[in-house]
């Protein structure tokens, strides 16, 4: 029987965004005045250029075996040990990271982060796809989207299906942000 540590490190190795084009994708969106937090840091990998970036960056990791055997750390690189969900985060983040397409809970950390006045998150969790740029701001409410893809600030995305005839290029390719949609109530 494998060790839960072993476990764990298939289990990384599946599912982190290690990948040199996420991080490119990533980094993207983050700005020299930001103050980062990135929730999940893994092996600090991302994190570390995030630093080159921004002005500063928070790197939450809760197994303390990925930190081990780092390089020195660049000044602007706070790191913590922990379990994001029960940490007390800075109230000067400006840019939340989630790089964990797998992660199901977007809603506690986008609310969270909103909570502290942070207005991005840069994720691929609400798709499990491709890294974008989530926008913390208010919302439109799930009911008033009347037909087509919507994306809420829950992680949930879905389409709203109307009649054939409204369909069109604009319907099929726009994506309506917003907040309250059916999934909201089951997700913690």
């Amino acid at each position: 029987m494998q060790s839960l540590s072993s476990d764990l490190d298939v289990w990384e190795r599946a599912w982190a965004t290690y990948d040199e084009a996420t991080y490119r994708t990533a980094l993207s969106y983050i700005r020299p005045q930001d103050v980062v937090l990135d929730i999940g840091a893994g092996d600090l990998r991302f994190a570390r250029q995030a630093a080159g970036i921004a002005r500063h960056v928070y790197a939450i990791e809760m197994q303390p075996k990925l930190l081990t055997h780092q390089p020195p750390r660049p000044q602007n690189l706070t790191v913590i040990c922990a379990d994001a969900r029960h940490l007390i985060w800075p109230n000067t983040i400006t840019a939340g990271v989630l790089l964990m397409r797998h992660c199901t809970q977007v809603k506690p950390y986008a609310s969270r982060l909103r909570a502290l006045g942070c207005r991005r998150l840069i994720t691929n969790a609400r798709w499990g796809m491709d890294v974008e740029l989530m926008a913390l701001d208010q919302r439109i409410d799930w009911q008033q989207v009347e037909i087509g893809w919507y994306a809420c600030l829950c992680g949930q995305t879905g389409f709203v299906a109307g009649p054939p005839e409204k369909v069109s290029e604009k319907v099929t390719w726009q994506v309506a942000e917003v907040e309250n949609c059916p999934d909201c109530s089951n997700v913690r």
